[in-house]
């Protein structure tokens, strides 16, 4: 007969140890990301990865896809964002995904010429939580296309980073 007491009181304090550690990784958290442009970019999508430091230190990796560059500014169509940290002590993935038209590629200097081309990216983000979740965000960074002349190819990007924030609320 004691046993359904006791089985109660343990259910409900697990229930509220699990509100707990809910409670205290809600909140909204900047993270500063650097890195670079995967080789297998195209006009239409671009994939990065790189480290970010801040409430989440880990690594992050984004698919970002997006009107043609030869818009101006280039809306984002959707993509995903996955923040590789450690959440309340464990290994956790904190993902999201871009907002269809929710955001912009936009060239802002490297017009002419073969010089260096950097972009502004900004784009909303959906679904974000560990795991993903109900939460928003948001993805703000430079990308710098490094281009050269090469006799016979004409100008190539060889290299290209970004670097920035990402906000995340959940």
């Amino acid at each position: 007969m004691i046993k359904r007491p006791v089985l109660s009181l343990a259910l409900a304090l697990g229930a509220t140890l699990l509100m707990a550690v809910s409670a205290a990784a809600s909140g909204t958290y900047t993270e500063w990301i650097n890195g670079s442009e995967l080789p297998n970019a195209t006009t239409t999508e671009g994939r990065f990865v790189g480290e970010a430091t801040g409430s989440y230190a880990g690594t992050w990796y984004i698919d970002v896809r997006h009107q043609d560059l030869s818009h101006h500014p280039a809306y984002i169509t959707g993509g995903s964002f996955q923040l590789n940290t450690f959440v309340n002590g464990w290994p956790s993935s904190i993902k999201g995904s871009f907002t269809p038209w929710g955001g912009t590629v936009s060239q802002t200097s490297g017009f002419w010429g073969c010089s260096n081309q950097r972009y502004s990216v900004y784009g909303a983000l959906s679904n974000v939580g560990v795991n993903g979740g109900s939460g928003s965000g948001s993805f703000s960074a430079t990308l710098t296309h490094y281009r050269t002349n090469v006799w016979f190819a004409g100008c190539v990007v060889y290299a290209a980073s970004v670097s920035g924030t990402v906000s995340l609320t959940f």
